[in-house]
């Protein structure tokens, strides 16, 4: 399972300790501790098969699975001549005595580039790039880029601390190997520095953005991406509980990424009639384990599920498919599972590598949770990618079966169970069938029964 696969098949586990919850941000994640990770458990390599009619027969594999990860949050400076906010911190407030907010932001951005370099990888800012007359994408494979957030800004918890001015900063990650023993480790350290040198914050404004793809830079094959599709459309509603509900940000007020479900072409389609023509889903669904699903589960299937997929695996290209996932209007281009890196619709997307984007972790600067949210959407894309084990099968047979367990009020007061507790036990039987360790979502998983 990804990340975090050795080339020989044996997997890396962290282990992973959720203290009690913290106060010291508005997020709502548990604080974690990670040690040293010992290698627990062997898993072969397995490759995905393509469809007959699929237009790009290359084979995707767990060795080409990579991610990428943008870390958004909020760096605070202490104007010279002002006293601490925070004395009993005993990471060191970084001073300015800069006035000019731009290079206050340079000052800023050095200062975790430095702390990055002192684990022993490269990183730079956006500024050197600039100077040096290249670009971004030069770098996305050799560094960690630290530049602006455009999104994260100080709420009153933090304008409340008089001396500080705010900076807001994201860190992407390099493109990183999923199946790379030292991936864990580099993503750890740096974490790890950058949260024991500075005193990042998190709110509602800020969140961790993931990027699903290949590592020779290739899209995933269309069966591949179908697959994924599929997966994603069933488990929106479990996997969008790991939001806080009562977040001002839960509906992505600040930040694109809401609902496919709610916004996308394809859910815009499914509010109208369908065609007498097409009432039978004249569609085939070219994948053996869906077809297989879909006979098994037709009467507990929703009909609107059933048509979903059916559209979905209908498309016939990358830019199809790519487009129905995205929503018409320019702020649900990119939702909460961002497709619209194959849909081609604007010259981000145009410029931007062909990756699958998952846009709903909110933000949190700790360790523990970031790594397990790596893990837990890597093994998406590995359940998407593999057709020789029964993951994807276990995944999505129980999501047509008991579909409305979790999303109908009324079905779910039958069950007599209150609503976080049986969102909590969704995400957890989801992370199961996926074989996500429980290390990795248990943390989540208590979140989820918290918040809701």
């Amino acid at each position: 399972m990804a990340p975090f696969l050795f080339d020989d098949g044996t997997f890396q586990a962290l282990k992973i300790t959720y203290n009690k919850p913290q106060t010291d941000n508005t997020t709502g994640y548990l604080t974690t501790q990670v040690a040293d990770p010992e290698c627990t458990r062997s898993v072969p390599m397995r490759a995905a098969g393509t469809s007959p009619d699929d237009k790009d027969p290359q084979l995707d594999t767990v060795d080409d699975l990579a991610f990428g990860f943008e870390l958004k949050c909020l760096l605070p400076l202490l104007v010279k001549s002002n006293m601490d906010p925070e004395p009993h911190d005993k990471r060191r407030a970084i001073v300015t005595p800069l006035e000019d907010e731009k290079q206050r932001q340079e000052q800023a951005y050095k200062c975790l580039v430095d702390t990055i370099r002192e684990t022993g990888q490269n990183a730079t800012t956006i500024a050197a790039i600039n100077k040096l007359g290249r670009e971004e994408r030069q770098y996305w494979e050799s560094s960690w880029i630290v530049k602006k957030a455009n999104s994260a800004v100080p709420l009153d918890e933090e304008r409340a601390l008089e001396g500080y001015v705010w900076v807001p900063i994201e860190v992407n990650s390099p493109k990183l190997r999923a199946r790379d023993p030292e991936t864990c480790r580099r993503v750890s350290a740096v974490l790890t520095a950058l949260n024991s040198a500075h005193r990042l914050r998190a709110n509602y404004s800020c969140e961790v953005h993931v990027h699903l793809g290949r590592m020779d830079g290739h899209p995933f094959s269309l069966s591949t991406l179908k697959r994924l599709a599929t997966l994603l459309w069933l488990a929106e509603p479990i996997l969008r509980s790991i939001r806080d509900p009562k977040s001002p940000n839960y509906n992505s007020v600040y930040t694109w990424g809401s609902e496919l479900r709610g916004y996308s072409r394809l859910a815009k389609k499914l509010q109208s009639p369908v065609p007498a023509a097409n009432a039978g889903n004249d569609a085939r669904i070219r994948d053996e384990q869906l077809e297989k699903l879909l006979r098994d589960s037709i009467t507990a299937a929703s009909v609107e599920d059933s048509r979903a997929l059916h559209e979905i695996w209908r498309t016939s290209s990358h830019l199809d498919l790519g487009r129905l996932l995205s929503g018409d209007e320019r702020r649900y281009r990119r939702l909460g599972f961002n497709f619209s890196a194959f849909g081609l619709e604007d010259e981000r997307a145009k410029s931007n590598p062909r990756t699958l984007e998952f846009r709903i972790m909110e933000g949190v600067v700790q360790t523990g949770p970031i790594l397990g949210w790596l893990f837990i959407s890597s093994a998406i894309a590995e359940a998407a990618v593999v057709k020789s084990d029964d993951r994807f099968a276990r995944a999505v047979g129980r999501m047509l079966r008991e579909k409305g367990l979790y999303t109908d009020r009324v079905q779910l007061a039958k069950t007599g169970e209150a609503p976080g507790v049986r969102l909590g036990r969704a995400f957890r039987e989801l992370m199961e069938d996926l074989e996500v360790p429980r290390a990795f979502y248990h943390g989540l998983e208590e979140k989820i029964v918290r918040e809701n």
